[in-house]
């Protein structure tokens, strides 16, 4: 079984949301999951999984959710080769169609620059979460049998 940690920044509850969906798929997958808000994790703790799973959304032109901006920053340098990585989020296309969800591809980068593979596309929600949670345990359970390759 292969062991997942889930970070996660939630300033709305949108996030934290869709993180019960996503997490769902990824135990319908087989994976244990560890699931934690970017303020209670240490980038330290990630080398302990096989595989590693951000959920955070955008704000305004472009931003990191505030939780996650220091996380972020204390990744700078961490070794992660042969973690597996995924990551989700929400945005909103009408309000800022050129930096949508580019949280996700922010944190993609800053997995890859740490030596994770990046293992299925970000998943990215455009407004109203509620309609996505389908969606969001589907592409968790697409994450776990990424996994099982």
């Amino acid at each position: 079984m292969a062991k997942v940690i889930l970070v996660f920044g939630s300033t709305t509850d949108n996030t934290e949301m869709l993180s019960e969906h996503v997490v769902a798929g990824l135990e319908r997958g087989g994976a244990g999951v560890t699931v934690k808000n970017v303020t209670e994790a240490s980038v330290d703790e990630l080398a302990d999984y096989d595989a590693i799973v951000f959920g955070c959304p955008t704000y305004g032109e472009g931003d990191l959710q505030d939780d996650f901006v220091d996380f972020h920053d204390e990744m700078d340098g961490i070794a992660l080769e042969g973690k597996k990585a995924a990551v989700f989020g929400p945005g909103d296309s009408e309000g800022y169609p050129d930096s949508f969800c580019t949280a996700v591809d922010i944190l993609e980068e800053a997995l890859k620059k740490c030596g994770a593979e990046i293992v299925t596309a970000g998943f990215k929600v455009d407004g109203e979460v509620e309609p996505a949670f389908e969606d969001a345990e589907t592409w968790g359970l697409k994450v776990a049998k990424s996994m099982q390759k």
